[in-house]
């Protein structure tokens, strides 16, 4: 990702990841951890962009908590990450 999109509203993620990255996990348990793992970790395609949306989008929607929750879930099952 180019630019780190900087959470204002720190919210909890629907439930907790433990991401498998080389030897240490991640733990990702809201909006702030999320967007930082996406940063780092995550590529230009279409499920990490789908999910970084989805962060930024529950940032200012609580409603989209649940959303940005399965995006995230989704990419790391696909990138074989999620613990």
């Amino acid at each position: 990702m180019t630019d780190m999109y900087r959470v204002k509203n720190n919210r909890r993620l629907t439930r907790p990841f433990i991401a498998q990255v080389c030897a240490r996990p991640a733990i990702i348990v809201d909006l702030c951890d999320a967007a930082a793992f996406i940063n780092m970790h995550g590529v230009r395609t279409r499920p990490w962009v789908t999910a970084e949306i989805a962060v930024k989008y529950a940032d200012h929607n609580l409603r989209l908590i649940d959303q940005a929750t399965t995006s995230l879930e989704n990419v790391l099952r696909r990138e074989g990450m999620l613990g």
